[in-house]
Protein backbone atom coordinates (compact mmCIF):
# COMPACT_ATOMS: atom_id res chain seq x y z
CA UNK A 1 0.00 0.00 0.00
CA UNK A 2 1.27 3.29 -1.05
CA UNK A 3 1.97 5.77 1.70
CA UNK A 4 0.05 9.29 1.99
CA UNK A 5 2.21 11.94 1.92
CA UNK A 6 1.72 15.26 3.36
CA UNK A 7 1.32 16.49 0.16
CA UNK A 8 -1.24 13.80 -0.89
CA UNK A 9 -3.38 14.55 1.92
CA UNK A 10 -3.65 17.95 0.87
CA UNK A 11 -4.19 17.57 -2.61
CA UNK A 12 -7.33 15.29 -1.73
CA UNK A 13 -8.26 17.77 0.93
CA UNK A 14 -8.36 20.79 -1.81
CA UNK A 15 -10.42 18.30 -4.48
CA UNK A 16 -12.76 17.74 -1.32
CA UNK A 17 -13.09 21.49 -0.93
CA UNK A 18 -13.15 22.06 -4.83
CA UNK A 19 -16.13 19.51 -5.11
CA UNK A 20 -18.10 20.21 -1.66
CA UNK A 21 -17.39 24.22 -1.53
CA UNK A 22 -16.31 25.94 -4.93
CA UNK A 23 -18.32 24.13 -7.32
CA UNK A 24 -21.60 24.15 -5.06
CA UNK A 25 -20.64 28.10 -4.30
CA UNK A 26 -20.73 28.32 -8.41
CA UNK A 27 -24.02 26.29 -9.00
CA UNK A 28 -25.96 28.27 -6.04
CA UNK A 29 -24.50 31.67 -8.10
CA UNK A 30 -25.56 30.45 -11.31
CA UNK A 31 -28.67 29.23 -10.68
CA UNK A 32 -30.15 31.95 -8.26
CA UNK A 33 -28.03 35.25 -9.07
CA UNK A 34 -26.96 34.76 -12.76
CA UNK A 35 -29.13 37.75 -13.30
CA UNK A 36 -30.31 39.41 -10.15
CA UNK A 37 -29.58 42.55 -11.79
CA UNK A 38 -33.17 42.60 -13.06
CA UNK A 39 -34.39 42.89 -9.21
CA UNK A 40 -32.78 46.09 -9.07
CA UNK A 41 -31.69 46.12 -5.92
CA UNK A 42 -28.09 47.38 -6.80
CA UNK A 43 -26.89 43.86 -7.91
CA UNK A 44 -24.80 43.82 -10.66
CA UNK A 45 -25.13 39.74 -11.99
CA UNK A 46 -25.54 39.79 -15.58
CA UNK A 47 -25.66 43.42 -15.61
CA UNK A 48 -23.09 42.66 -19.14
CA UNK A 49 -25.13 39.81 -20.30
CA UNK A 50 -28.10 41.82 -20.73
CA UNK A 51 -26.24 44.68 -23.03
CA UNK A 52 -25.02 41.71 -25.34
CA UNK A 53 -28.63 40.01 -25.04
CA UNK A 54 -30.60 42.98 -25.61
CA UNK A 55 -28.16 44.04 -28.70
CA UNK A 56 -28.71 40.48 -30.08
CA UNK A 57 -31.77 40.33 -29.91
CA UNK A 58 -31.90 43.99 -31.55
CA UNK A 59 -30.06 42.87 -34.33
CA UNK A 60 -32.38 39.65 -34.38
CA UNK A 61 -35.19 42.64 -34.84
CA UNK A 62 -33.52 44.41 -37.30
CA UNK A 63 -32.58 47.56 -35.01
CA UNK A 64 -29.57 49.54 -34.30
CA UNK A 65 -28.14 47.49 -32.00
CA UNK A 66 -25.41 51.07 -31.07
CA UNK A 67 -28.64 53.72 -30.31
CA UNK A 68 -28.01 54.26 -27.26
CA UNK A 69 -31.92 55.50 -26.78
CA UNK A 70 -33.17 52.68 -28.32
CA UNK A 71 -31.10 49.93 -26.03
CA UNK A 72 -32.59 52.32 -23.57
CA UNK A 73 -35.90 51.44 -24.77
CA UNK A 74 -35.50 48.07 -25.31
CA UNK A 75 -34.13 47.71 -21.37
CA UNK A 76 -37.84 49.65 -19.95
CA UNK A 77 -39.24 47.54 -22.15
CA UNK A 78 -38.06 44.59 -20.57
CA UNK A 79 -38.72 45.96 -17.09
CA UNK A 80 -34.91 46.11 -16.11
CA UNK A 81 -33.28 49.17 -14.41
CA UNK A 82 -31.52 51.94 -16.61
CA UNK A 83 -27.85 52.13 -16.10
CA UNK A 84 -24.82 53.06 -18.59
CA UNK A 85 -24.17 49.55 -19.24
CA UNK A 86 -24.89 49.67 -22.91
CA UNK A 87 -23.45 47.77 -25.88
CA UNK A 88 -20.50 48.86 -26.92
CA UNK A 89 -18.46 45.87 -28.97
CA UNK A 90 -17.78 45.15 -31.86
CA UNK A 91 -20.76 43.34 -33.90
CA UNK A 92 -19.13 40.25 -33.96
CA UNK A 93 -20.24 39.76 -30.06
CA UNK A 94 -23.62 40.57 -30.46
CA UNK A 95 -24.45 38.04 -33.62
CA UNK A 96 -22.61 35.42 -31.62
CA UNK A 97 -25.08 35.71 -29.25
CA UNK A 98 -27.67 36.23 -31.48
CA UNK A 99 -28.53 32.08 -30.66
CA UNK A 100 -29.68 33.03 -27.12
CA UNK A 101 -32.33 35.40 -27.65
CA UNK A 102 -34.44 32.61 -28.51
CA UNK A 103 -34.52 31.93 -24.52
CA UNK A 104 -35.79 33.62 -21.70
CA UNK A 105 -33.11 36.50 -20.39
CA UNK A 106 -33.17 34.73 -17.22
CA UNK A 107 -32.74 30.74 -18.45
CA UNK A 108 -29.92 32.78 -21.24
CA UNK A 109 -28.08 34.18 -18.29
CA UNK A 110 -27.66 30.87 -16.38
CA UNK A 111 -26.56 29.26 -19.79
CA UNK A 112 -24.09 31.69 -20.62
CA UNK A 113 -22.95 31.93 -16.90
CA UNK A 114 -22.69 28.03 -16.43
CA UNK A 115 -20.75 28.22 -20.03
CA UNK A 116 -17.99 30.84 -18.69
CA UNK A 117 -17.41 28.49 -15.77
CA UNK A 118 -16.43 25.85 -18.70
CA UNK A 119 -14.61 27.91 -20.64
CA UNK A 120 -12.25 29.25 -17.97
CA UNK A 121 -11.38 25.54 -16.70
CA UNK A 122 -10.96 24.54 -20.29
CA UNK A 123 -8.93 28.16 -20.08
CA UNK A 124 -7.02 26.82 -17.23
CA UNK A 125 -5.91 23.10 -18.74
CA UNK A 126 -4.56 25.09 -21.73
CA UNK A 127 -2.25 27.15 -19.61
CA UNK A 128 -1.60 24.07 -18.25
CA UNK A 129 -0.65 22.28 -20.61
CA UNK A 130 1.12 24.84 -22.94
CA UNK A 131 3.53 25.91 -19.58
CA UNK A 132 4.16 21.85 -19.44
CA UNK A 133 3.07 22.49 -15.43
CA UNK A 134 2.36 19.03 -15.30
CA UNK A 135 6.51 18.43 -15.17
CA UNK A 136 6.82 20.73 -12.88
CA UNK A 137 4.50 20.84 -10.09
CA UNK A 138 1.87 18.37 -8.33
CA UNK A 139 0.06 21.20 -6.80
CA UNK A 140 -2.62 21.32 -9.10
CA UNK A 141 -5.89 20.68 -7.01
CA UNK A 142 -4.06 24.08 -4.77
CA UNK A 143 -3.56 26.01 -8.38
CA UNK A 144 -7.38 25.04 -9.83
CA UNK A 145 -8.70 26.17 -6.51
CA UNK A 146 -6.76 29.23 -6.04
CA UNK A 147 -7.65 30.46 -10.16
CA UNK A 148 -11.55 29.51 -9.39
CA UNK A 149 -11.50 31.66 -6.25
CA UNK A 150 -9.39 34.29 -8.34
CA UNK A 151 -12.12 37.07 -7.58
CA UNK A 152 -11.70 38.81 -11.17
CA UNK A 153 -12.65 35.50 -12.78
CA UNK A 154 -15.81 35.56 -10.34
CA UNK A 155 -16.74 38.74 -10.72
CA UNK A 156 -16.61 38.78 -14.49
CA UNK A 157 -18.57 35.12 -15.07
CA UNK A 158 -20.84 36.94 -12.23
CA UNK A 159 -21.77 39.61 -14.23
CA UNK A 160 -21.77 37.59 -17.52
CA UNK A 161 -18.79 39.55 -19.33
CA UNK A 162 -16.78 38.49 -22.33
CA UNK A 163 -12.94 38.62 -20.98
CA UNK A 164 -13.54 34.05 -20.03
CA UNK A 165 -13.82 34.20 -23.81
CA UNK A 166 -11.10 36.68 -24.29
CA UNK A 167 -8.75 34.94 -22.05
CA UNK A 168 -9.44 32.02 -23.44
CA UNK A 169 -8.65 32.65 -27.24
CA UNK A 170 -5.46 34.23 -25.78
CA UNK A 171 -4.13 31.42 -24.39
CA UNK A 172 -5.28 29.27 -27.34
CA UNK A 173 -2.87 31.78 -29.11
CA UNK A 174 0.16 31.43 -26.84
CA UNK A 175 -0.39 27.55 -26.55
CA UNK A 176 -0.65 26.90 -30.38
CA UNK A 177 2.10 29.34 -31.28
CA UNK A 178 4.17 27.58 -29.26
CA UNK A 179 3.42 24.50 -31.44
CA UNK A 180 4.78 26.15 -34.34
CA UNK A 181 0.72 26.21 -35.18
CA UNK A 182 1.11 29.93 -36.59
CA UNK A 183 -1.89 29.70 -38.84
CA UNK A 184 -4.45 28.58 -36.20
CA UNK A 185 -2.93 30.70 -33.61
CA UNK A 186 -3.27 33.68 -35.63
CA UNK A 187 -7.11 32.98 -36.20
CA UNK A 188 -7.49 33.03 -32.35
CA UNK A 189 -5.92 35.99 -32.34
CA UNK A 190 -8.33 37.47 -34.37
CA UNK A 191 -11.34 36.30 -32.78
CA UNK A 192 -9.91 37.65 -30.03
CA UNK A 193 -9.47 41.22 -31.77
CA UNK A 194 -12.67 41.28 -33.10
CA UNK A 195 -14.86 40.27 -29.94
CA UNK A 196 -12.99 43.08 -27.57
CA UNK A 197 -10.49 45.31 -29.27
CA UNK A 198 -7.77 44.75 -27.46
CA UNK A 199 -6.49 41.88 -28.46
CA UNK A 200 -5.63 43.72 -31.76
CA UNK A 201 -2.22 45.45 -29.46
CA UNK A 202 -0.65 41.93 -29.58
CA UNK A 203 -0.26 42.19 -33.30
CA UNK A 204 3.32 44.52 -33.16
CA UNK A 205 4.90 42.02 -30.62
CA UNK A 206 4.42 38.87 -32.75
CA UNK A 207 5.34 40.98 -35.90
CA UNK A 208 8.95 41.29 -33.90
CA UNK A 209 9.20 38.15 -33.05
CA UNK A 210 9.11 37.61 -36.59
CA UNK A 211 6.05 35.43 -36.52
CA UNK A 212 4.80 36.61 -39.83
CA UNK A 213 2.52 33.96 -40.78
CA UNK A 214 0.68 34.14 -37.64
CA UNK A 215 0.25 38.06 -38.15
CA UNK A 216 -0.62 37.40 -41.57
CA UNK A 217 -3.52 34.92 -40.47
CA UNK A 218 -4.63 36.95 -37.74
CA UNK A 219 -5.55 40.06 -40.21
CA UNK A 220 -7.07 37.76 -42.73
CA UNK A 221 -9.27 36.12 -40.19
CA UNK A 222 -9.81 40.09 -38.78
CA UNK A 223 -10.62 40.80 -43.03
CA UNK A 224 -13.36 37.49 -43.26
CA UNK A 225 -15.04 38.39 -40.05
CA UNK A 226 -15.73 42.15 -41.01
CA UNK A 227 -17.04 40.85 -44.69
CA UNK A 228 -19.10 38.25 -43.26
CA UNK A 229 -20.22 41.06 -40.57
CA UNK A 230 -20.84 43.51 -43.20
CA UNK A 231 -22.95 40.88 -44.84
CA UNK A 232 -24.70 39.95 -41.61
CA UNK A 233 -25.39 43.10 -40.07
CA UNK A 234 -24.86 45.69 -42.67
CA UNK A 235 -22.74 48.94 -42.87
CA UNK A 236 -24.47 50.65 -40.31
CA UNK A 237 -23.35 49.68 -37.39
CA UNK A 238 -19.97 48.76 -38.11
CA UNK A 239 -20.29 53.21 -39.41
CA UNK A 240 -21.36 53.81 -36.00
CA UNK A 241 -19.05 51.63 -34.05
CA UNK A 242 -16.13 53.50 -35.93
CA UNK A 243 -17.59 56.66 -36.07
CA UNK A 244 -19.35 57.17 -32.56
CA UNK A 245 -18.27 54.31 -30.06
CA UNK A 246 -14.61 54.02 -30.38
CA UNK A 247 -14.20 57.39 -30.03
CA UNK A 248 -16.64 57.80 -27.07
CA UNK A 249 -14.49 55.05 -25.21
CA UNK A 250 -11.58 57.50 -26.02
CA UNK A 251 -12.95 59.46 -23.17
CA UNK A 252 -12.13 59.94 -19.55
CA UNK A 253 -14.04 57.24 -17.13
CA UNK A 254 -13.76 58.27 -13.71
CA UNK A 255 -14.96 55.07 -12.03
CA UNK A 256 -12.81 53.12 -8.89
CA UNK A 257 -13.48 49.95 -11.00
CA UNK A 258 -12.03 51.46 -13.66
CA UNK A 259 -8.24 50.23 -12.50
CA UNK A 260 -6.35 51.30 -16.16
CA UNK A 261 -4.21 54.37 -16.20
CA UNK A 262 -6.48 56.06 -17.91
CA UNK A 263 -9.07 55.36 -15.47
CA UNK A 264 -6.40 55.97 -12.64
CA UNK A 265 -5.67 59.84 -13.71
CA UNK A 266 -9.68 60.99 -14.42
CA UNK A 267 -9.90 60.40 -10.74
CA UNK A 268 -7.33 62.37 -10.14
CA UNK A 269 -7.67 65.05 -12.91
CA UNK A 270 -11.17 64.77 -13.97
CA UNK A 271 -14.46 66.25 -11.35
CA UNK A 272 -16.38 62.97 -10.49
CA UNK A 273 -18.45 61.70 -7.46
CA UNK A 274 -16.10 58.90 -6.23
CA UNK A 275 -13.12 61.32 -5.13
CA UNK A 276 -11.75 64.67 -4.38
CA UNK A 277 -10.06 64.93 -8.06
CA UNK A 278 -6.78 67.18 -7.77
CA UNK A 279 -7.43 69.04 -10.48
CA UNK A 280 -10.48 68.93 -13.30
CA UNK A 281 -8.65 69.20 -16.88
CA UNK A 282 -9.28 66.50 -19.73
CA UNK A 283 -5.99 68.41 -21.25
CA UNK A 284 -3.91 67.31 -18.38
CA UNK A 285 -5.79 64.26 -18.19
CA UNK A 286 -4.87 62.76 -21.50
CA UNK A 287 -1.52 63.96 -21.22
CA UNK A 288 -0.60 61.66 -17.96
CA UNK A 289 -2.81 59.07 -19.44
CA UNK A 290 -0.21 59.12 -22.78
CA UNK A 291 2.75 59.82 -21.04
CA UNK A 292 2.41 57.00 -18.88
CA UNK A 293 1.40 54.75 -21.30
CA UNK A 294 4.54 55.87 -23.45
CA UNK A 295 6.74 55.20 -20.43
CA UNK A 296 5.02 51.33 -19.87
CA UNK A 297 5.44 50.71 -23.65
CA UNK A 298 8.85 51.89 -23.65
CA UNK A 299 9.54 49.62 -21.09
CA UNK A 300 7.85 46.65 -22.69
CA UNK A 301 10.59 47.52 -25.47
CA UNK A 302 13.27 47.47 -23.53
CA UNK A 303 13.14 44.69 -21.85
CA UNK A 304 11.90 42.40 -25.39
CA UNK A 305 15.07 43.77 -26.61
CA UNK A 306 17.09 42.68 -23.61
CA UNK A 307 15.07 39.15 -24.11
CA UNK A 308 15.82 39.21 -28.15
CA UNK A 309 18.39 36.03 -27.88
CA UNK A 310 15.75 33.80 -27.07
CA UNK A 311 15.05 31.70 -29.82
CA UNK A 312 12.13 29.82 -28.23
CA UNK A 313 10.12 30.36 -24.65
CA UNK A 314 8.18 33.33 -25.59
CA UNK A 315 6.46 33.40 -22.36
CA UNK A 316 7.74 35.33 -20.16
CA UNK A 317 7.70 38.66 -23.15
CA UNK A 318 4.40 37.90 -24.22
CA UNK A 319 2.94 37.85 -20.60
CA UNK A 320 4.61 40.99 -20.00
CA UNK A 321 2.54 42.24 -22.80
CA UNK A 322 -0.51 40.65 -21.96
CA UNK A 323 -0.30 42.44 -18.26
CA UNK A 324 0.39 45.33 -20.52
CA UNK A 325 -2.73 45.75 -21.82
CA UNK A 326 -5.19 46.50 -18.91
CA UNK A 327 -3.14 49.70 -18.35
CA UNK A 328 -2.75 50.99 -21.73
CA UNK A 329 -6.58 50.83 -21.99
CA UNK A 330 -8.72 53.60 -21.15
CA UNK A 331 -11.36 51.69 -20.02
CA UNK A 332 -10.59 48.15 -17.72
CA UNK A 333 -12.59 47.57 -15.30
CA UNK A 334 -11.70 45.36 -12.45
CA UNK A 335 -13.41 42.70 -13.85
CA UNK A 336 -10.47 42.21 -16.83
CA UNK A 337 -7.94 41.66 -14.92
CA UNK A 338 -9.00 38.05 -15.23
CA UNK A 339 -6.30 38.02 -18.40
CA UNK A 340 -3.43 38.26 -15.76
CA UNK A 341 -4.43 34.67 -14.87
CA UNK A 342 -1.83 33.63 -17.92
CA UNK A 343 1.30 35.94 -16.39
CA UNK A 344 0.56 34.19 -12.82
CA UNK A 345 0.72 30.82 -14.29
CA UNK A 346 3.97 32.02 -15.96
CA UNK A 347 5.56 33.47 -13.12
CA UNK A 348 5.02 30.33 -11.55
CA UNK A 349 6.34 28.13 -13.87
CA UNK A 350 9.81 30.78 -13.45
CA UNK A 351 9.26 30.28 -9.85
CA UNK A 352 9.73 26.35 -9.73
CA UNK A 353 12.19 26.48 -12.23
CA UNK A 354 14.53 28.67 -9.75
CA UNK A 355 14.00 31.68 -12.02
CA UNK A 356 12.67 33.98 -9.83
CA UNK A 357 13.69 35.99 -6.62
CA UNK A 358 12.55 35.24 -3.75
CA UNK A 359 11.77 39.24 -3.36
CA UNK A 360 9.47 38.79 -6.51
CA UNK A 361 7.95 35.63 -5.67
CA UNK A 362 6.55 37.66 -2.49
CA UNK A 363 5.67 41.15 -3.94
CA UNK A 364 4.14 38.93 -6.50
CA UNK A 365 1.64 37.31 -3.71
CA UNK A 366 1.32 40.96 -2.79
CA UNK A 367 -0.13 41.62 -6.19
CA UNK A 368 -2.80 39.15 -5.99
CA UNK A 369 -4.06 40.31 -2.80
CA UNK A 370 -4.25 43.72 -3.95
CA UNK A 371 -5.88 42.76 -7.02
CA UNK A 372 -8.55 40.60 -5.26
CA UNK A 373 -9.57 43.43 -2.83
CA UNK A 374 -11.02 46.00 -5.66
CA UNK A 375 -13.31 47.29 -3.08
CA UNK A 376 -10.96 47.35 -0.25
CA UNK A 377 -11.71 51.41 0.25
CA UNK A 378 -15.48 50.34 0.90
CA UNK A 379 -13.76 48.68 4.19
CA UNK A 380 -12.07 52.46 4.61
CA UNK A 381 -15.15 54.21 3.91
CA UNK A 382 -17.12 51.30 6.84
CA UNK A 383 -14.34 51.50 9.16
CA UNK A 384 -12.86 55.47 9.23
CA UNK A 385 -15.73 57.16 7.80
CA UNK A 386 -14.75 60.02 9.82
CA UNK A 387 -11.81 60.33 7.86
CA UNK A 388 -13.18 61.92 4.88
CA UNK A 389 -10.67 63.15 2.65
CA UNK A 390 -8.80 59.71 3.19
CA UNK A 391 -11.54 57.68 1.70
CA UNK A 392 -12.11 60.00 -1.16
CA UNK A 393 -8.85 60.30 -1.64
CA UNK A 394 -8.09 59.39 -5.67
CA UNK A 395 -4.83 57.44 -4.68
CA UNK A 396 -6.58 55.27 -2.02
CA UNK A 397 -8.60 54.11 -5.01
CA UNK A 398 -6.16 52.67 -7.16
CA UNK A 399 -5.89 49.30 -4.94
CA UNK A 400 -6.24 46.84 -7.99
CA UNK A 401 -4.05 49.50 -10.65
CA UNK A 402 -1.42 48.98 -8.35
CA UNK A 403 -1.26 45.37 -7.48
CA UNK A 404 -1.16 45.25 -11.68
CA UNK A 405 1.86 47.30 -11.39
CA UNK A 406 3.96 45.43 -9.33
CA UNK A 407 3.22 42.25 -11.56
CA UNK A 408 4.29 43.87 -14.57
CA UNK A 409 7.47 44.75 -12.44
CA UNK A 410 7.78 41.19 -11.17
CA UNK A 411 7.36 40.30 -14.72
CA UNK A 412 10.13 42.44 -15.99
CA UNK A 413 12.09 41.80 -13.86
CA UNK A 414 12.15 37.75 -14.27
CA UNK A 415 12.70 38.63 -18.12
CA UNK A 416 15.49 40.66 -17.30
CA UNK A 417 17.23 38.15 -15.28
CA UNK A 418 16.20 35.43 -17.83
CA UNK A 419 17.32 37.21 -21.01
CA UNK A 420 20.39 38.28 -18.61
CA UNK A 421 21.34 34.62 -18.23
CA UNK A 422 20.82 33.52 -22.21
CA UNK A 423 23.59 36.07 -22.58
CA UNK A 424 25.63 34.26 -20.88
CA UNK A 425 25.11 30.96 -21.66
CA UNK A 426 23.53 31.22 -25.08
CA UNK A 427 19.90 30.81 -25.86
CA UNK A 428 18.35 27.15 -24.86
CA UNK A 429 15.33 25.31 -25.62
CA UNK A 430 12.20 25.99 -23.50
CA UNK A 431 9.77 24.06 -22.10
CA UNK A 432 6.89 25.71 -24.11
Amino acid sequence: MRRLTPQKLLNVSLIVVFLCLVLPFYAVKGLSDSMDHAQGTGAVGGIDFKAYYIAADMLRQGKDFYDVEQQSQEVLARGLPLNESFYIYPPLLAVLFVPLTALPMHTAAQVWFFLNVVLYGVSLLVMWHALGLGRLSRNLPLLWTLAFLFPPALYTIYKGQVNILLLLLLAMTYWLCSRSSQRSAGVALGVAAMVKVLPIFLLPYFAWRKQYTLCLATIATIAVIAILGLMVVGIGPHQTYVSSVLPFLAQPRPNPSNQSLGGFFSLLLIDNPYSDSLGHSSTLWKAATLLSSALLVVGVIVALWHNRHATSGMDLDLSLVIGSLPLVANIAWVDLFVLLVIPYAVLYRHALQGQMSKRWMLLTALSVLCISFPRLQDLFTNLVARYDSFVRNPFAMGIPLYGVIILWMATFATLWAVGGEKKLHGPTQSVA
